[in-house]
Protein backbone atom coordinates (compact mmCIF):
# COMPACT_ATOMS: atom_id res chain seq x y z
CA UNK A 1 0.00 0.00 0.00
CA UNK A 2 2.77 2.63 0.69
CA UNK A 3 3.99 1.80 -3.06
CA UNK A 4 0.53 2.56 -4.24
CA UNK A 5 0.45 6.00 -2.24
CA UNK A 6 4.03 6.97 -3.16
CA UNK A 7 3.15 6.37 -6.61
CA UNK A 8 -0.14 8.69 -6.69
CA UNK A 9 1.87 11.20 -4.53
CA UNK A 10 4.39 11.67 -7.12
CA UNK A 11 2.41 11.45 -9.62
CA UNK A 12 -0.08 14.33 -7.33
CA UNK A 13 -3.28 12.17 -7.58
CA UNK A 14 -3.37 11.41 -3.82
CA UNK A 15 -6.25 13.29 -3.16
CA UNK A 16 -9.80 12.03 -1.90
CA UNK A 17 -11.91 12.21 -5.54
CA UNK A 18 -9.39 9.50 -6.99
CA UNK A 19 -9.16 7.62 -4.01
CA UNK A 20 -13.05 7.33 -4.53
CA UNK A 21 -12.78 6.41 -8.05
CA UNK A 22 -9.97 4.04 -7.30
CA UNK A 23 -12.30 2.11 -4.85
CA UNK A 24 -15.35 2.00 -7.35
CA UNK A 25 -13.28 1.09 -10.00
CA UNK A 26 -11.94 -2.15 -7.67
CA UNK A 27 -15.70 -2.79 -6.47
CA UNK A 28 -16.43 -2.77 -10.52
CA UNK A 29 -14.06 -5.34 -11.37
CA UNK A 30 -14.67 -7.23 -8.20
CA UNK A 31 -18.50 -7.59 -9.74
CA UNK A 32 -17.71 -8.26 -13.32
CA UNK A 33 -15.46 -11.27 -12.02
CA UNK A 34 -18.25 -12.56 -9.56
CA UNK A 35 -20.99 -12.72 -12.26
CA UNK A 36 -18.72 -14.10 -15.00
CA UNK A 37 -18.14 -16.85 -12.82
CA UNK A 38 -21.55 -17.12 -11.88
CA UNK A 39 -22.79 -20.93 -10.92
CA UNK A 40 -26.06 -20.52 -9.27
CA UNK A 41 -28.68 -22.70 -9.96
CA UNK A 42 -31.04 -19.97 -9.98
CA UNK A 43 -29.71 -18.09 -13.00
CA UNK A 44 -31.72 -18.08 -15.72
CA UNK A 45 -28.77 -18.51 -18.09
CA UNK A 46 -26.18 -21.57 -18.24
CA UNK A 47 -22.87 -21.78 -20.44
CA UNK A 48 -21.59 -24.82 -21.67
CA UNK A 49 -18.67 -25.75 -20.17
CA UNK A 50 -17.41 -28.59 -22.58
CA UNK A 51 -18.57 -30.57 -25.31
CA UNK A 52 -22.05 -32.22 -24.70
CA UNK A 53 -25.25 -33.38 -26.39
CA UNK A 54 -28.73 -31.99 -25.88
CA UNK A 55 -31.29 -35.35 -25.12
CA UNK A 56 -35.12 -35.50 -25.65
CA UNK A 57 -35.28 -35.85 -21.84
CA UNK A 58 -33.90 -36.11 -18.55
CA UNK A 59 -32.01 -39.69 -18.30
CA UNK A 60 -28.79 -40.68 -20.61
CA UNK A 61 -31.24 -43.23 -21.99
CA UNK A 62 -33.53 -40.29 -24.29
CA UNK A 63 -32.47 -39.47 -28.02
CA UNK A 64 -29.51 -37.17 -28.27
CA UNK A 65 -31.08 -34.49 -30.26
CA UNK A 66 -28.00 -32.24 -31.45
CA UNK A 67 -24.55 -32.09 -30.27
CA UNK A 68 -23.09 -29.01 -27.94
CA UNK A 69 -20.42 -27.65 -27.80
CA UNK A 70 -18.11 -25.52 -25.01
CA UNK A 71 -18.72 -22.10 -24.61
CA UNK A 72 -23.26 -22.47 -26.24
CA UNK A 73 -25.35 -20.87 -23.69
CA UNK A 74 -29.23 -21.36 -23.34
CA UNK A 75 -32.22 -20.11 -21.29
CA UNK A 76 -32.55 -22.47 -17.93
CA UNK A 77 -36.79 -23.54 -18.38
CA UNK A 78 -36.73 -26.44 -16.25
CA UNK A 79 -34.87 -28.94 -14.34
CA UNK A 80 -34.79 -32.58 -13.16
CA UNK A 81 -32.45 -34.47 -11.11
CA UNK A 82 -28.99 -33.29 -12.21
CA UNK A 83 -30.37 -32.49 -15.87
CA UNK A 84 -31.68 -29.32 -16.82
CA UNK A 85 -33.93 -28.22 -19.57
CA UNK A 86 -32.67 -25.66 -21.84
CA UNK A 87 -34.17 -23.81 -25.00
CA UNK A 88 -32.02 -21.85 -27.30
CA UNK A 89 -32.05 -17.86 -27.55
CA UNK A 90 -34.95 -17.66 -30.40
CA UNK A 91 -36.85 -20.21 -28.76
CA UNK A 92 -36.57 -22.88 -31.60
CA UNK A 93 -34.73 -25.40 -30.04
CA UNK A 94 -35.89 -27.24 -26.60
CA UNK A 95 -33.68 -29.97 -24.71
CA UNK A 96 -31.93 -31.77 -21.70
CA UNK A 97 -28.53 -31.47 -20.61
CA UNK A 98 -26.33 -32.69 -17.70
CA UNK A 99 -26.13 -30.55 -14.94
CA UNK A 100 -22.30 -30.79 -15.01
CA UNK A 101 -21.53 -30.25 -18.50
CA UNK A 102 -22.65 -26.37 -17.48
CA UNK A 103 -21.02 -24.02 -15.39
CA UNK A 104 -24.08 -24.95 -12.37
CA UNK A 105 -22.38 -26.53 -9.20
CA UNK A 106 -23.52 -29.95 -9.90
CA UNK A 107 -21.40 -32.86 -9.39
CA UNK A 108 -21.16 -35.45 -12.21
CA UNK A 109 -23.09 -38.72 -11.76
CA UNK A 110 -21.43 -41.99 -10.75
CA UNK A 111 -21.27 -45.07 -13.33
CA UNK A 112 -23.50 -47.75 -12.60
CA UNK A 113 -22.46 -49.22 -9.37
CA UNK A 114 -22.71 -52.31 -7.83
CA UNK A 115 -24.04 -51.16 -5.33
CA UNK A 116 -26.94 -49.40 -6.63
CA UNK A 117 -30.00 -51.90 -5.99
CA UNK A 118 -28.62 -52.75 -2.35
CA UNK A 119 -31.33 -52.48 -0.42
CA UNK A 120 -33.92 -51.50 -3.39
CA UNK A 121 -37.40 -52.89 -3.34
CA UNK A 122 -38.19 -54.31 -6.82
CA UNK A 123 -41.65 -55.74 -7.55
CA UNK A 124 -42.07 -58.54 -10.20
CA UNK A 125 -45.21 -58.93 -11.75
CA UNK A 126 -45.46 -62.18 -13.83
CA UNK A 127 -48.61 -61.33 -16.12
CA UNK A 128 -51.60 -63.71 -16.24
CA UNK A 129 -51.67 -67.15 -14.45
CA UNK A 130 -54.36 -69.87 -13.29
CA UNK A 131 -56.88 -69.59 -15.12
CA UNK A 132 -55.67 -66.52 -17.40
CA UNK A 133 -53.15 -68.71 -19.64
CA UNK A 134 -52.29 -65.43 -21.80
CA UNK A 135 -51.42 -65.58 -25.37
CA UNK A 136 -50.40 -68.49 -26.50
CA UNK A 137 -48.24 -69.74 -29.38
CA UNK A 138 -49.52 -71.91 -32.67
CA UNK A 139 -46.47 -73.94 -32.96
CA UNK A 140 -45.91 -77.43 -32.07
CA UNK A 141 -44.54 -76.24 -28.71
CA UNK A 142 -47.68 -74.26 -28.04
CA UNK A 143 -46.19 -72.29 -25.63
CA UNK A 144 -48.21 -70.37 -23.09
CA UNK A 145 -47.36 -66.84 -21.95
CA UNK A 146 -47.87 -67.14 -18.14
CA UNK A 147 -45.61 -70.10 -17.67
CA UNK A 148 -42.75 -67.91 -19.49
CA UNK A 149 -43.59 -64.77 -17.60
CA UNK A 150 -42.96 -66.99 -14.32
CA UNK A 151 -39.83 -68.52 -15.42
CA UNK A 152 -38.56 -65.17 -16.02
CA UNK A 153 -39.63 -63.48 -13.00
CA UNK A 154 -38.08 -66.66 -11.09
CA UNK A 155 -35.10 -66.17 -12.84
CA UNK A 156 -34.64 -62.39 -12.47
CA UNK A 157 -35.38 -62.59 -8.99
CA UNK A 158 -32.37 -64.74 -8.32
CA UNK A 159 -30.21 -62.00 -9.93
CA UNK A 160 -31.50 -59.43 -8.37
CA UNK A 161 -31.46 -60.96 -4.85
CA UNK A 162 -27.93 -61.41 -5.76
CA UNK A 163 -27.09 -57.81 -6.30
CA UNK A 164 -28.73 -57.43 -2.35
CA UNK A 165 -32.62 -55.94 -3.70
CA UNK A 166 -35.13 -57.10 -2.19
CA UNK A 167 -38.06 -58.48 -4.42
CA UNK A 168 -41.64 -59.25 -3.92
CA UNK A 169 -43.46 -61.21 -6.35
CA UNK A 170 -47.09 -60.77 -7.21
CA UNK A 171 -47.76 -64.32 -7.57
CA UNK A 172 -44.93 -66.87 -7.79
CA UNK A 173 -47.17 -70.11 -8.95
CA UNK A 174 -50.08 -70.90 -11.41
CA UNK A 175 -51.99 -68.69 -10.16
CA UNK A 176 -54.51 -65.62 -10.45
CA UNK A 177 -54.21 -63.15 -9.64
CA UNK A 178 -56.36 -59.94 -10.08
CA UNK A 179 -54.96 -56.94 -11.41
CA UNK A 180 -56.10 -54.61 -8.70
CA UNK A 181 -54.01 -57.16 -6.10
CA UNK A 182 -51.05 -56.58 -8.12
CA UNK A 183 -50.51 -53.21 -6.75
CA UNK A 184 -47.75 -53.77 -4.39
CA UNK A 185 -45.27 -51.27 -3.35
CA UNK A 186 -41.76 -50.73 -4.00
CA UNK A 187 -38.73 -48.66 -5.63
CA UNK A 188 -39.38 -49.62 -9.00
CA UNK A 189 -42.65 -52.06 -10.53
CA UNK A 190 -41.52 -54.42 -13.63
CA UNK A 191 -44.52 -56.55 -15.00
CA UNK A 192 -43.72 -58.98 -17.19
CA UNK A 193 -45.73 -60.40 -20.50
CA UNK A 194 -44.77 -61.92 -24.01
CA UNK A 195 -46.91 -60.11 -27.40
CA UNK A 196 -49.17 -61.74 -29.44
CA UNK A 197 -50.94 -60.58 -32.29
CA UNK A 198 -52.74 -62.80 -35.69
CA UNK A 199 -49.57 -62.19 -37.68
CA UNK A 200 -46.81 -64.63 -37.23
CA UNK A 201 -44.61 -61.96 -38.70
CA UNK A 202 -44.88 -59.16 -35.67
CA UNK A 203 -41.58 -59.71 -33.30
CA UNK A 204 -39.46 -57.75 -31.12
CA UNK A 205 -39.56 -56.12 -27.72
CA UNK A 206 -41.31 -52.95 -26.03
CA UNK A 207 -41.29 -51.33 -22.49
CA UNK A 208 -44.92 -49.90 -21.49
CA UNK A 209 -44.77 -46.93 -19.19
CA UNK A 210 -47.76 -44.67 -18.05
CA UNK A 211 -47.31 -41.97 -16.17
CA UNK A 212 -43.85 -38.83 -16.91
CA UNK A 213 -42.35 -40.25 -13.62
CA UNK A 214 -42.22 -44.09 -15.09
CA UNK A 215 -40.74 -42.58 -18.86
CA UNK A 216 -37.08 -43.23 -17.14
CA UNK A 217 -36.88 -46.18 -15.83
CA UNK A 218 -38.58 -47.37 -19.65
CA UNK A 219 -36.53 -45.55 -21.36
CA UNK A 220 -33.25 -46.72 -19.19
CA UNK A 221 -34.35 -50.41 -19.37
CA UNK A 222 -35.08 -50.44 -23.41
CA UNK A 223 -31.48 -49.20 -24.30
CA UNK A 224 -30.24 -52.12 -21.59
CA UNK A 225 -31.96 -54.31 -23.01
CA UNK A 226 -31.46 -53.60 -26.56
CA UNK A 227 -27.91 -53.44 -26.06
CA UNK A 228 -27.85 -57.25 -24.89
CA UNK A 229 -31.00 -59.17 -26.58
CA UNK A 230 -31.35 -60.31 -29.99
CA UNK A 231 -35.14 -59.31 -29.81
CA UNK A 232 -35.94 -56.05 -32.31
CA UNK A 233 -36.04 -53.01 -31.19
CA UNK A 234 -40.35 -51.50 -30.50
CA UNK A 235 -39.15 -48.94 -28.68
CA UNK A 236 -40.56 -47.28 -25.16
CA UNK A 237 -43.77 -46.37 -26.11
CA UNK A 238 -46.64 -44.76 -23.68
CA UNK A 239 -49.95 -46.99 -22.39
CA UNK A 240 -52.79 -47.09 -20.19
CA UNK A 241 -52.12 -50.32 -19.01
CA UNK A 242 -53.90 -50.72 -15.77
CA UNK A 243 -50.64 -52.07 -13.58
CA UNK A 244 -49.39 -48.93 -14.41
CA UNK A 245 -52.22 -46.86 -14.03
CA UNK A 246 -52.56 -47.87 -10.85
CA UNK A 247 -49.56 -46.98 -9.09
CA UNK A 248 -47.18 -43.57 -8.82
CA UNK A 249 -44.06 -45.49 -8.72
CA UNK A 250 -41.65 -45.74 -11.21
CA UNK A 251 -43.17 -49.01 -13.23
CA UNK A 252 -43.36 -50.81 -16.48
CA UNK A 253 -44.64 -53.04 -18.65
CA UNK A 254 -42.40 -55.61 -20.33
CA UNK A 255 -43.22 -57.14 -23.73
CA UNK A 256 -40.41 -59.64 -24.08
CA UNK A 257 -40.90 -60.95 -27.74
CA UNK A 258 -43.85 -62.21 -29.56
CA UNK A 259 -44.74 -65.62 -28.30
CA UNK A 260 -47.23 -65.23 -31.67
CA UNK A 261 -43.80 -65.55 -33.92
CA UNK A 262 -41.51 -68.74 -34.29
CA UNK A 263 -38.62 -66.80 -33.79
CA UNK A 264 -39.60 -64.66 -31.07
CA UNK A 265 -41.12 -68.08 -29.57
CA UNK A 266 -37.37 -70.25 -30.14
CA UNK A 267 -36.15 -66.87 -27.83
CA UNK A 268 -38.73 -67.40 -25.23
CA UNK A 269 -38.69 -70.62 -24.03
CA UNK A 270 -34.80 -70.68 -24.48
CA UNK A 271 -33.22 -70.55 -20.83
CA UNK A 272 -30.02 -68.92 -22.21
CA UNK A 273 -31.41 -65.78 -24.07
CA UNK A 274 -33.94 -65.35 -21.01
CA UNK A 275 -30.69 -65.12 -19.07
CA UNK A 276 -29.20 -62.58 -21.67
CA UNK A 277 -32.24 -60.40 -21.21
CA UNK A 278 -32.78 -61.26 -17.25
CA UNK A 279 -28.99 -59.63 -17.04
CA UNK A 280 -30.01 -56.50 -19.28
CA UNK A 281 -32.62 -55.65 -16.63
CA UNK A 282 -30.46 -55.89 -13.93
CA UNK A 283 -28.24 -53.31 -15.40
CA UNK A 284 -30.65 -50.92 -16.71
CA UNK A 285 -32.33 -51.03 -13.14
CA UNK A 286 -28.17 -50.62 -12.29
CA UNK A 287 -27.96 -47.42 -13.93
CA UNK A 288 -31.48 -45.98 -13.00
CA UNK A 289 -30.93 -46.07 -9.75
CA UNK A 290 -27.16 -44.60 -10.62
CA UNK A 291 -28.67 -41.43 -11.52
Amino acid sequence: MTGVRRWLSKHRMWNLPTLIALVLFLIFVLFLFMVMNHNDENSSTIYVTQDAELRTGPNAAYPELYPVHKGDNFHKIGKSGKWIQVESHNKKEKGWITGWHTNLDIKKDVTASKDSLKGKTIVLDPGHGGSDQGASSRTQKKSLEKVYTLKTAKELKSLLNREGAHVKMTREDDSYVSLSDRNLKGDAYISIHNDSLDSTKANGGTVYWYRKGQEGLAETLNQSIQKKALLSNRGAKQENFQVLRQTNQPAVLLELGYISNPTDEDMITDKLHRHVVEEAVVDGLKIYFSN
